[in-house]
């Protein structure tokens, strides 16, 4: 009897140690998981501070000659008219200008192209970015 309660007390004590075995590997593993989730947490809010930081959203790309063939003139006019483009050339937008009303607005750009520096009538010019006044 004296020996079934020695075995008794020794199966007693390997639970124990086996319990603090679990208890302390229940611990790691929470540990673990909380800072995962920290740093999922600090993840999150870096990305939500980028997307309030953000630049203001621009038009993709380069600016364009949207019509079949876009004139550049000299000045903001048609009277100044001395090339005309072909559709899809590239233009750097410089600044804008109020002037002659011209196919349906008075509204001109300055524009940098592979034909020269002049002036396009704003219908005519796609992918339009921000500039300031002439």
């Amino acid at each position: 009897m004296a020996a079934n309660a020695a075995n008794g007390y020794v199966s007693l004590v390997v639970v124990a140690r086996h319990s603090v075995h679990c208890v302390r590997e229940t611990v790691r593993c929470l540990m673990k998981m909380r800072r995962a989730l920290s740093t999922a947490i600090a993840a999150a809010a870096l990305v939500a501070g980028l997307a309030f930081t953000a630049e203001p959203a621009q038009a993709f790309g380069p600016s364009y000659c949207n019509a079949s063939t876009c004139s550049l003139s000299i000045s903001a006019n048609t009277g100044g008219i001395y090339f005309e483009m072909p559709r899809l050339t590239k233009v750097t937008m410089i600044c804008w200008t109020d002037s002659q009303w011209w196919n349906g607005t008075n509204r001109w750009f300055k524009v940098d192209t592979v034909y020269g520096r002049g002036y396009m009538i704003a219908t005519q010019v796609s992918n339009q970015t921000k500039v300031g006044h002439c």
